[in-house]
Formats: C-alpha cells, sequence, structure tokens
C-alpha cells in the first residue's frame, strides 16, 4: 500500500517538516485549510509560509528539539486572506535508526464547524428564553394594549375637527401598533416553524425579492447585480418562509449602504467543505449557496459572533429579532447561514439549502 495516498486522502491536514522545519509533505487537506498549494510549500521553511508566531510553528520547533509529541485541542491557524480559523494540533517526532529525531509530522483538524455548531445550541437555548417571554408578554401586554387602541380611537372621534389633539391621538395608535409589531416578532421566534416544503427555482424566488426591493435600491443609488450559475438545481424549500430571509438580508444590505454602491446577487452549488453536504434527515444531500454580498461599512470583528442572537443589533432603531428569526428559518430548512464581513469593505451573508431529489 502507498501510504503517502493515504495519507493525502485523510480529511485533516498533514504538515511533515523536517529538522529545520522545511517542509517534506503538505497533504490536499492542508492545502484546503492553509489556502497555499503543497507545490508552493514544498522544501520552503514553516517559518515562510504561516506567521512566526504560529502555534503549528512552536509545536513543530518543540517537538523536534525534544523528541516528544505536543497537543492542543483548541488553537488557530491564520491563512494568507487574514482569516484565523479554529484548529487543534497534534505533532509527533520522526527518528531516524540511529533513535535521533530527523523530522516531525503535524495533524491539523478544523474545528470551525464544531463552534459553530456549539453557537447554534447556545443560540437555541437563547431563542428558547426569548419564546417563553414572548408567550409571558403576548399574554399580559396584548389585550391591555388592544383596550388602550380602541379607547384612543373613541378619543380621536370626540376630538374630531381638533387637529392639535388630533396629532396625539394619531401618534398614540402608531406607537400601540409599533408594540403589537414587536410583540408579532417575538412570538414568531416562539412559534414553531411550519414548513411547506417543495421544489422551488432560486433565481425566480431572488428576482421576485430584487423586484421588491427595487425602488429602496435606486432611491439610495446602490445597484442590484446577479452572479447566478444557471446550471443551478431546484432547491426544496418553503417559498414564502425563504422571501421573508432573502427580503430581510437584502433590506439589512440596503440600510448597511447609505451612500449607494452594488448589492450582488450570488448563487452556485457549494464547494465549502465544511456545508457543501449535509445531514436534512433523511440522509446526506447536496446545497447550493445564495450569496448576498454589499459594499457597506462592513461588522466589526468584536461583534461579528453575536449578529444571529436575538436582541442584538447594531441600527440604532432595530430590535435585533431579524437575523435570529432568518437563521431560524434556514435552520428548519436543514441549512445553514453564515457572515463574511470586513471593516470598511463589506458584508457577504451566505444562505446554505439542500437542493431538491
Amino acid at each position: 500500500m502507498n501510504f503517502q495516498t493515504v495519507l493525502e486522502g485523510l480529511p485533516d491536514a498533514v504538515v511533515a517538516v523536517d529538522e529545520g522545519l522545511k517542509v517534506v509533505f503538505w497533504n490536499a487537506a492542508a492545502e484546503a485549510l492553509t489556502g497555499r498549494s503543497a507545490r508552493r510549500a514544498a522544501n520552503r521553511s514553516l517559518k515562510e509560509l504561516l506567521p512566526p508566531d504560529s502555534p503549528l510553528i512552536r509545536h513543530l520547533l518543540e517537538t523536534v528539539r525534544t523528541g516528544e509529541s505536543r497537543s492542543e485541542g483548541e488553537s488557530t491557524l491564520e491563512t494568507p486572506d487574514g482569516r484565523t480559523v479554529p484548529v487543534s494540533i497534534v505533532t509527533a517526532p520522526l527518528f531516524d535508526r540511529r533513535g535521533t529525531v530527523e523530522a516531525a509530522v503535524a495533524v491539523l483538524r478544523d474545528i470551525s464547524r464544531i463552534r459553530e455548531l456549539e453557537a447554534e445550541v447556545r443560540r437555541g437555548e437563547t431563542l428558547a428564553a426569548a419564546g417563553r417571554m414572548a408567550l409571558g408578554l403576548a399574554h399580559e401586554v396584548r389585550n391591555p394594549l388592544g383596550a388602550i387602541r380602541g379607547a384612543v380611537q373613541l378619543l380621536a372621534r370626540e376630538l374630531a375637527g381638533q387637529s392639535r389633539f388630533g396629532e396625539y391621538t394619531d401618534v398614540l395608535i402608531k406607537e400601540v401598533d409599533r408594540v403589537n409589531r414587536i410583540i408579532e416578532q417575538l412570538l414568531d421566534l416562539a412559534r414553531p416553524v411550519q414548513l411547506r416544503p417543495a421544489p422551488l427555482n432560486l433565481h425566480q424566488l431572488l428576482e421576485r425579492v430584487a423586484l421588491l426591493s427595487s425602488e429602496g435600491a435606486e432611491a439610495q443609488g446602490v445597484t442590484i447585480g446577479r452572479r447566478y450559475d444557471p446550471s443551478l438545481p431546484p432547491i426544496l424549500g418553503d417559498e414564502d418562509r425563504l422571501v421573508q430571509v432573502f427580503h430581510n438580508l437584502v433590506r439589512n444590505a440596503l440600510e448597511a449602504m447609505k451612500h449607494g454602491g452594488r448589492l450582488t446577487l450570488t448563487t452556485r452549488i457549494s464547494l465549502n467543505p465544511l456545508f457543501a453536504k449535509m445531514d436534512v434527515g433523511a440522509g446526506q444531500r447536496s446545497m447550493v449557496e445564495v450569496q448576498v454580498t454589499d459594499e457597506g461599512a462592513g461588522i466589526p470583528e468584536a461583534v461579528r459572533g453575536k449578529v444571529f442572537d436575538p436582541f442584538f443589533t447594531t441600527k440604532e432603531r432595530g430590535l435585533g429579532l431579524g437575523l435570529a428569526l432568518c437563521h431560524r428559518i434556514v435552520e428548519e430548512h436543514k441549512g445553514a447561514l453564515r457572515i463574511d464581513s470586513a471593516e470598511g469593505r463589506g458584508t457577504t451573508v451566505t444562505c446554505f439549502l439542500p437542493i431538491a431529489r
């Protein structure tokens, strides 16, 4: 058996270096994880390929010097494009016939998906708490609000013709209606998401959303562009719920571009190693990607991990429920929602959805 072929086929990244930390082996998974090809990495010092303070360099250096294995369950790896990927690292020495360390090997496992699943569990617990609170609010607040609205309407009739007081009653009714809308959004988080899945043409669905948003985009000087994969197969989803998701994502993108720019809708078959195939309850199914990309200010790194949390918002007048509900709807479709953002360069929201069979 060709052991190099076995190592090439492993899903974990395998990197081997000699005693001077010069790369002697770099498998396909290492290429995908680091963004550097084996051809470019071969016979180069690891210090040329990764930042000098990289945990991988530190652990391999210690293994070469001491002849002992090193492991770290939670570490990071910085990629050439500036991303920081959470990884686990295990290193081991390789000895020659005299028992002298002549090389070392490292195995790195991308634990991004594990971290995302842990975040989803925490988010689910928060959503459950929000749901319980919403049910309580609906019961305790909606009946008094209905009584207040009715009383204000009666008062408005009595004061008809008195313009100054009419303005006050209009404000009161609008504010009561706004509180009712907030309660409805909270209830959306509490209610079970009822899906009516069917094969859908994703491009027709996105064009519907683009048409709904075209007037607002034009008013802000935003151009809506398309990068559609014409060979994209139908997806499996609930049309109304997905329109709700994409309309929310497009609206957020427009709000991020107050001074104009380009909003791009992209579709393609997913090749992402974490999301290209996902278990939808009836076995693995291939996924498609829908990307909504804006040229806004971007999301600060410090808050990027909180954007799907209920009640978290970076908007002046936002409730922080829109993205939380979008995440829940996509999750019910057995898909995933992911945000990539760079301050000053914009944001891309990627929605992964299963194809229909």
